[in-house]
């Protein structure tokens, strides 16, 4: 015996289909997420959004193709209204899509979580509205090479005159080292040192364990400081005997370089 419940599952998939004709779907798993909400309740969600988001979730082409073409672009005047500039949005946008896409270790992509009480447009806002805030929150106010800067040049008088004389090589071998990096490289960077996310936070935003991304974070922040040195040897003459002058500067300032720089 069909029941109103059913007949209202199936009118919501027929519109999904309708809606979005290029998406499979999956209808055992559509079927058993509206299982885990309230049954008193279901004609009242936007179920067709949950169909979509599932598809997303399961990582189907055509759903995150609209993702990509309609709704993350949708999200940038929200963005906007927090004060963020176009590559502080886009950074924001990465997350979220990490966020909500990216698989975790012992569970499915977060954007399963989505209910359908309210719109997934509406859902997708709140989430980058808090990712925006959140990396305001952590974005660094000092500039690169600051004087004064904390445990730094200011009290350190060698250092004081390292950034004398090699300042603007540095300035300039890192940003060469840095755009010499992989795309994803300069993603985590960016977001272990300028959002200063830690690596429990950023293991779960990739989907892989802790240690894993803390190595990665490593590596990533070794490969930047020998392209640097490497820039910076090349700048200043191969057979200069500044080596050990120049290693100290770049470990002393790699750092706070990467968390102020806008890369």
């Amino acid at each position: 015996m069909t029941t109103a419940r059913d007949e209202t599952i199936a009118a919501a998939i027929a519109r999904a289909r309708a809606t979005w004709p290029n998406v499979v779907g999956d209808e055992p798993a559509f079927r058993a997420r509206l299982a885990a909400l309230a049954d008193d309740a279901i004609a009242e969600l936007e179920l067709t959004d949950v169909w979509f988001a599932l598809a997303c979730a399961s990582g189907d082409a055509a759903a995150l193709a609209v993702l990509e073409r309609d709704l993350l672009p949708s999200l940038r005047p929200a963005l906007a209204k927090l004060g963020l500039d176009a590559a502080a949005i886009d950074e924001a946008l990465q997350v979220v899509r990490a966020d909500l896409l990216a698989p975790r270790p012992d569970a499915p992509p977060r954007l399963i979580n989505y209910s359908g009480r309210g719109a997934l447009g509406g859902w997708l806002r709140t989430v980058a509205v808090r990712t925006g805030l959140r990396l305001k929150r952590t974005t660094p106010a000092h500039d690169e090479l600051s004087d004064n800067a904390p445990g730094t040049l200011a009290n350190d008088p060698e250092l004081a005159y390292l950034k004398k004389t090699f300042g603007d090589v540095f300035r300039t071998a890192f940003d060469e080292a840095l755009a010499g990096l992989p795309a994803h490289d300069r993603l985590l960077l960016k977001q272990r040192f300028r959002h200063h996310l830690g690596v429990v936070e950023l293991g779960s935003l990739h989907g892989v364990h802790a240690a894993t991304i803390s190595r990665r974070v490593t590596s990533a922040r070794d490969a930047l400081a020998e392209a640097t040195r490497a820039a910076m040897m090349r700048l200043l003459g191969a057979t200069r005997s500044d080596v050990s002058s120049i290693l100290r500067l770049i470990q002393s300032e790699l750092d706070i370089t990467l968390s102020s720089k806008p890369h």
